[in-house]
């Protein structure tokens, strides 16, 4: 099963540009089990500024990382692609939505 994900991240923040290629990115970290983080691999991620708003940008999750200081929160590097401006169709926690597909 294929996971997306759409996290809460304010726009600009947490979200760098990574590598040689102009369109791979690196999310900030986020509270993420190692196996939703497998899941994730090869699905979408959509970075939202606001939970009612549609997601401002995203891509396809190449791959993740968990944090030096946390293990329990993963960071995302992934590919701008589109279509990225989609709202998020399923119920929010505090900063993520994970939808399975």
């Amino acid at each position: 099963m294929v996971v997306d994900l759409h996290l809460l991240c304010k726009q600009g923040q947490r979200n760098k540009r990574v590598g040689p290629e102009p369109t791979r990115y690196e999310t900030g970290t986020w509270p993420v089990t190692d196996e939703v983080a497998e899941e994730a691999i090869g699905g979408r991620i959509y970075l939202h500024a606001a939970r009612a708003e549609e997601a401002y940008y995203g891509g396809t999750i190449q791959a993740w990382r968990a944090a030096a200081d946390n293990p329990k929160r993963k960071s995302f590097e992934y590919l701008v692609d589109g279509p990225f401006r989609i709202r998020c169709p399923e119920k929010w926690g505090q900063e993520k939505a994970i939808v399975r597909r």
